[in-house]
């Protein structure tokens, strides 16, 4: 033991629940997937599990990067192993099936500014309107951005159609306001 270090004792940790604590180790995890949730056997293992889906439980069994010696030396194609397939045939192919399927199909994207940019680029743009330059030199511009990025930042506000259409639809309702008083 090196000098200086002192052997810390255990102690008992009277005020832990240990039923508490095994319940949840034997607990199962969420699963998101729902095509692994259905096809899911309580009475399999994990790896058993896996292997009837068809999906590798440990990866680095199934793309095993070959060491350096096998690289290096010459030998035939035919003796590395290291792109052998598993010979087993899953029992439940649909997951996999169904998992690509899912993967393949194109999701919306649905992008949110925070508020505070969306408030700070509704100043700028009422205020200055297209002046990128007098927005940089604006009060509120507490990050010390350059017109450059003001321009950016506006020019993202303006891709967001949820968040540019109310502020659009706000400010022809201010127009109308003013107009009639």
């Amino acid at each position: 033991m090196p000098r200086g270090v002192k052997k810390q004792n255990k102690k008992y940790g009277y005020n832990v629940n240990r039923r508490k604590q095994w319940k949840k180790a034997r607990k199962m995890p969420t699963v998101k997937c729902e095509q692994l949730k259905n096809a899911w056997d309580q009475h399999k293992s994990v790896h058993q599990n896996l292997m009837d889906m068809g999906v590798a439980s440990d990866p680095n069994k199934v793309l095993r990067i070959p060491k350096v010696h096998e690289v290096m030396a010459p030998q035939p194609i035919e003796k590395m192993d290291v792109d052998k397939p598993d010979k087993s045939k899953p029992l439940k192919p649909h997951v996999i099936d169904e998992m690509m399927q899912e993967a393949s199909l194109p999701y919306a994207k649905r992008m949110k500014l925070s508020d505070p940019m969306v408030k700070y680029c509704i100043h700028l743009m009422d205020k200055y309107g297209e002046d990128y330059k007098a927005m940089a030199r604006d009060k509120k511009n507490y990050y010390q951005d350059t017109p450059k990025q003001i321009k950016k930042k506006i020019a993202l506000f303006k891709q967001m159609p949820e968040q540019y259409k109310k502020y659009l639809e706000d400010k022809k309702q201010r127009e109308e306001q003013s107009q009639m008083s």
